[in-house]
């Protein structure tokens, strides 16, 4: 037999270039003579063939899947198999080939229980059956009489890869597996390439239908293999190739962890390989050479996804400390430290193990199906469920197989710390190792987390000169494995639902381990986590006033009955897309040879900025969100719903034009989409019919504002009246900072424009004015990467010309000479702009107004001015001299002093204690200049009182 292969294995091309150390194939593989062309065959072969395939779909084969189950067998089947996650893409991307191809299923490990899955499942769906699997008999399954009338009807005795060839020539879908569990490599190519042989043949002879092989993968367990097999192991099997019994074993225990939430088994379909397309790119391959390549590409793309679900072989905790602690930057930083102080460096080298043991997780998948369990529990109690950007995480699946991940969310609430790694699990993805604070270390929560993936970082690293090291060391560890890492590059929660400006320590670390060369392969992937209503709403309401922040922590949360017992809506996740740090440089013509320093300190800061500004872009608007920005924009002390859901309609108009790129919610989205009638040319009859279509969704969450005393409701006559208490206004201000991004250079401009208050206004005038707002927020919001603010200025104001808001006259060639004339004097619709954000401005008008006012009072602590300010503006708003309450903000008074200091308004002050007083600088008292700031801030915000704001009567 060995002899007859030989004489019929054709010879390879020594031009042909095999990827990957391919496997060779020298006696094992059947094929034709250098002298017989690959892609003409006999008449009489192609016959053959035919009849064979005639004859197999007349009698199938032993292998071939069932067509139909039995009553009892389809309900027996239908309750071992139920639990298995079978994604709708993946069911999608395989309908979409078999309507373009032929289809060759492929698993790596021989299993009948597997093949037995994949026959319920596919005919379940309606997709192509297997007419034929290697190594498989379905005789059993068939019945008594109809499998011994199958024995006694066997077509012929041909091979079986004559049977897999003339099916796969008639188009009929076939199953390859490509080992048997435990055996040598040799067997195992013996085993399975005499059918990929085939198949590239097949395609040689037949170029106008492509055939897919697609890589199957079915996890039972969701656990790695040990990087150490045990003897128990080498007898049974390990967990991911297990003999019989430990798959009877490993799926006794899948039945009931499924039954409690702990982990479905899943499958995952890999990107199918196109073997057309594959022979275009190795046009001098033979057809065993490429066989070849088409089995090392269908062993790693198999392995990839296996990593991508199930994480690598990690090393344990004492082989990284071990490592790191071996790592020359270590040992100069302890030598260093010990020359310098006189330390002992053996204390020292036990430090480095007491900051590792600090630091360091050790992720268990166990745990994370524990934790999973106990998350979907509470999920269900809170949440009305989860919006996940699907599109996107499958974009980041396959970004995850060439590169190392680094998770960037924003950071709203507790929960943040637990969504993203509860989404990977059950989306198929290994859970990111999460950078938490060392606050969540404490007994029995610390050591839960780190189980479940949590490394824990200290908030600051002044004084420490080791730990830093130690810190940075780990953190590459971790991506040289290829973990994701997950970490909030704000640092800290947003109380105001704005994003906070970006910290860069580890975001430093990330890019300077891509620099050195360290990691390769590095994509940034920044992820907006947003929710209908937040759970910690009434504690960032204390510290929003100026109240001492509550020693809070997520445990204390949810064990609060009022969290476990109240509705918050929905939980929505998107996922912008990934940045390639090889890329990212490249763009910046920055080299990662010998970066020069400065420019790398550069790229960081404008990285980080990348960062928020694509979360900011991918935020999910919601319901929410649309109904404070309304309710807080309204002027009146009760609003009228026609005239709300008019507002509501404009906003979501706004929303949609093509340049703004907002992603609505679901409910949104298909409120929009599912209109019974296209939308009135008319601007008035378009914001109202958006409106009136997104009414269920905002009742539904004035619903949850009710309930919480947020928003209260009157009805009068046949009109219905929506009214906000003045204490409420801090917390719905949370939800509209969610999406006042998106309103930012129109918001900026109207504000510009309708200071001047009259209806011809120079152009120059506007754009400095625009200019001194978008300076004056820099700490507020982040801008577009790149986008000059000339451009993004006239850019806003030819939308705002297209609207028909205003009109722009050019009187001559230079810009002097242009003149904004506006539609009127106060057009409704940029007063409803200009008042998005005017609680901002507030917030500074008040701030330069108070420190002008007492500006010879001495130097005083931050927190004692902000204290005072906070407490003279509820006075004023008492009063009626302060417009809204939520312009009392603590955070927004912090970035007031922040921006005062770097324009030199304010001077810093060292107390002798650890904080350091500031006062205002003398020049700016003598010269006037904070006099005329003040002035000029209060004539941008306080225009309504001499004119009351117009409602927004769109169209009028």
């Amino acid at each position: 037999m060995k002899a007859e292969r030989e004489q019929e294995r054709p010879e390879r091309s020594e031009s042909t270039s095999v990827p990957g150390g391919a496997l060779a194939l020298p006696d094992l593989v059947p094929g034709l003579g250098e002298e017989i062309s690959e892609v003409s065959e006999s008449l009489a072969k192609r016959t053959e063939r035919e009849e064979l395939a005639a004859a197999l779909e007349k009698n199938p084969a032993r292998s071939a899947m069932l067509t139909s189950f039995g009553l009892w067998m389809r309900a027996i089947i239908a309750f071992l198999f139920a639990h298995v996650l079978f994604e709708k893409r993946n069911l999608d991307n395989l309908r979409d080939m078999a309507r373009r191809g032929r289809m060759v299923y492929v698993m790596r490990s021989r299993s009948l229980l597997d093949y037995m899955y994949f026959n319920w499942a596919l005919l379940e769906h309606d997709l192509p059956l297997s007419m034929f699997a290697n190594d498989i008999s379905m005789m059993w399954a068939r019945g008594i009489w109809r499998g011994i009338a199958a024995w006694f009807k066997r077509p012929s005795n041909a091979p079986d890869e004559a049977k897999f060839e003339a099916l796969l020539a008639h188009d009929k879908a076939t199953f390859i597996f490509l080992e048997r569990p435990r055996n040598r490599p040799e067997d195992n190519l013996e085993y399975s390439q005499k059918y990929l042989f085939r198949l590239v043949r097949q395609q040689r002879g037949a170029l106008d239908k492509p055939i897919f092989v697609v890589p199957m993968l079915l996890l039972w367990e969701r656990r790695p293999d040990p990087r150490h097999v045990s003897f128990l192991d080498d007898i049974f099997g390990t967990v991911q190739t297990p003999g019989f019994f430990r798959k009877v074993w490993g799926y006794g225990q899948t039945l009931w962890q499924s039954f409690f939430n702990l982990g479905q088994p899943m499958v995952q379909v890999s990107t199918a390989i196109d073997v057309r397309e594959l022979l275009r790119e190795y046009p001098n391959a033979g057809s065993a050479d490429a066989s070849d390549i088409l089995r090392e590409r269908l062993l790693e793309s198999l392995q990839r996804e296996r990593q991508i679900i199930l994480g690598p072989q990690g090393k344990t905790p004492d082989e990284i400390y071990r490592e790191i602690a071996a790592r020359d930057e270590i040992k100069a930083t302890i030598k260093e430290i010990s020359r310098r102080d006189g330390q002992d460096e053996k204390k020292l080298r036990a430090r480095v193990r007491d900051y590792f043991d600090e630091i360091a997780a050790n992720q268990s998948l166990f745990i994370v199906k524990v934790f999973s369990l106990l998350l979907s529990l509470v999920w269900y109690r809170i949440y009305d469920g989860f919006e996940v950007d699907e599109e996107g995480l499958e974009r980041l699946r396959e970004v995850a197989k060439t590169h190392s991940l680094i998770l960037i969310p924003s950071h709203k609430s507790h929960i943040d710390y637990l969504v993203i790694s509860y989404l990977f699990y059950h989306y198929g993805l290994i859970p990111p190792h999460i950078a938490a604070g060392v606050n969540l270390s404490f007994f029995p929560i610390g050591p839960l987390f780190r189980r479940s993936g949590a490394f824990f970082i200290r908030r600051s690293f002044k004084g420490e000169e080791l730990y830093p090291v130690v810190f940075r060391e780990y953190v590459v560890q971790l991506m040289q494995q290829g973990y994701p890492i997950e970490f909030f590059i704000e640092g800290t929660r947003s109380r105001t639902g704005k994003l906070i400006k970006p910290r860069y320590g580890m975001l430093d670390m990330v890019l300077r381990a891509f620099v050195s060369g360290r990691v390769e392969n590095v994509a940034v992937v920044p992820i907006s986590v947003g929710y209908e209503k937040i759970i910690e709403a009434s504690s960032y309401k204390h510290e929003l006033e100026g109240g001492e922040k509550k020693k809070e922590g997520l445990a204390e949360l949810l064990k609060t009955p009022k969290v476990l017992t109240s509705r918050y809506g929905r939980l929505y996740v998107q996922f912008a897309e990934p940045i390639d740090l090889g890329k990212y440089l490249e763009r910046y013509d920055i080299s990662t040879i010998r970066p020069d320093e400065e420019k790398l300190e550069s790229l960081l800061v404008r990285l980080g900025h990348r960062i928020i500004y694509d979360i900011n872009h991918v935020t999910s608007v919601t319901p929410s969100a649309l109904a404070a920005t309304v309710l807080l924009g309204n002027e009146d002390r009760h609003m009228a719903r026609d005239r709300m859901l008019r507002e509501v309609g404009f906003l979501i108009r706004f929303l949609l034009e093509p340049e703004r790129g907002a992603r609505l919610s679901s409910a949104l989205e298909s409120a929009v989409s599912n209109r019974r009638h296209p939308l009135s040319d008319a601007a008035a009859d378009r914001e109202s019919e958006l409106g009136i279509a997104a009414a269920p969704a905002i009742d539904e969450v004035l619903a949850l504002f009710s309930k919480d005393g947020q928003v209260r409701s009157r009805q009068e006559g046949d009109e219905l009246f929506y009214e906000v208490g003045e204490d409420a206004r801090h917390e719905l201000s949370f939800y509209r900072n969610n999406i006042v991004h998106l309103f930012v250079p129109e918001a900026l401009l109207s504000m510009a424009l309708l200071k001047f208050r009259q209806q011809n206004i120079p152009y120059i005038d506007a754009r400095e004015e625009t200019r001194f707002l978008s300076g004056l927020f820099k700490y507020e919001w982040i801008y577009e990467e790149r986008a000059e603010f000339e451009n993004v200025f006239s850019r806003t104001l030819h939308y705002f010309e297209r609207t028909g808001w205003l009109t722009l006259k050019k009187e001559g060639d230079d810009l002097s000479e242009f003149t904004i004339e506006l539609e009127r004097e106060r057009p409704a619709e940029l007063m409803f702009l200009r008042r998005v954000i005017l609680s901002f401005l507030e917030a500074y008008a008040i701030m330069v107004a108070h420190m002008h006012a007492h500006a010879q009072d001495g130097p005083r602590s931050r927190e004692d001015l902000i204290d005072e300010v906070l407490k003279q503006g509820r006075a004023d708003h008492l009063r009626g001299e302060v417009l809204f309450m939520e312009s009392l903000s603590k955070p927004t008074m912090l970035n007031v002093l922040r921006l005062l200091e770097e324009w030199g308004v304010i001077l810093k002050e060292s107390s002798g204690k650890k904080e350091t007083n500031i006062r205002v600088d003398d020049a700016w008292i003598e010269d006037g200049r904070l006099e005329r700031l003040a002035h000029r801030l209060e004539a941008l915000v306080y225009i309504e009182r001499s004119n009351k704001t117009e409602t927004l009567r769109l169209g009028s």
